[in-house]
C-alpha cells in the first residue's frame, strides 16, 4: 500500500539560474552565496534550497569586508534550521592566505561556526596541516583540526629573493 503524502510535504517548488542569496544577521551582511542553478522547495515544514551545479560564497566581517571565500561542487541550504552543507572539492581561502580543502563542510548560522568530520588539509604560507575533522568560525579566520595527523613545513627557496 502506498503511503500518502501530507498536504504540507511539497508546498512549493522554485528554481533559478545564476542566483545570488544574501545572508544577514540583525541587518548586517554575513555572506553572499552564488549558485549557477538553484532548486528550492518545502518538505515536512523545512525550506530546502539545493545547489546541484556548484556554489561560491563570500563571507563578510562586521565592517562589510570579505574575510573568506568558499567554493564547492554541490550544496544544500536548510533554511528553517539555518544550516548550509556543501560537498565535493570544498575549498575555503581566508584573508590570512590560509586554504582549507575537504570533501564536506557544514555552516551553522545559529552558532556562526563551520565544521566537518571528514579529512581536511589546511595550507598556510608556512605549513601544510592534515587531519580528521575541523571546527572554525564562519569566516575561517580561527580554526582547529580535531584529530591532527601531520604537519609539513614549507621551506622558501633561498634563490627566490635574489
Amino acid at each position: 500500500m502506498a503511503e500518502s503524502m501530507k498536504a504540507d510535504t511539497l508546498l512549493f517548488t522554485q528554481d533559478g539560474t545564476n542566483v545570488k542569496i544574501n545572508y544577514s544577521d540583525s541587518g548586517i551582511l554575513k555572506a553572499i552565496i552564488f549558485a549557477p542553478k538553484l532548486i528550492g522547495f518545502k518538505k515536512d515544514n523545512n525550506e530546502i534550497v539545493k545547489m546541484p551545479e556548484g556554489v561560491k560564497a563570500d563571507f563578510y566581517n562586521k565592517l562589510g569586508q570579505v574575510e573568506s571565500y568558499l567554493t564547492a561542487e554541490k550544496g544544500i541550504s536548510y533554511q528553517t534550521q539555518k544550516k548550509v552543507e556543501v560537498w565535493q572539492n570544498v575549498q575555503i581561502l581566508n584573508v590570512k592566505n590560509e586554504k582549507l580543502n575537504t570533501e564536506k563542510l557544514i555552516w551553522d548560522q545559529n552558532t556562526r561556526k563551520i565544521y566537518t568530520d571528514k579529512f581536511v588539509r589546511i595550507t598556510t604560507p608556512t605549513e601544510i596541516l592534515t587531519g580528521e575533522g575541523l571546527e572554525a568560525d564562519q569566516d575561517f579566520t580561527k580554526w582547529m583540526i580535531l584529530k591532527p595527523r601531520g604537519v609539513i613545513t614549507i621551506k622558501k627557496d633561498s634563490t627566490e629573493n635574489q
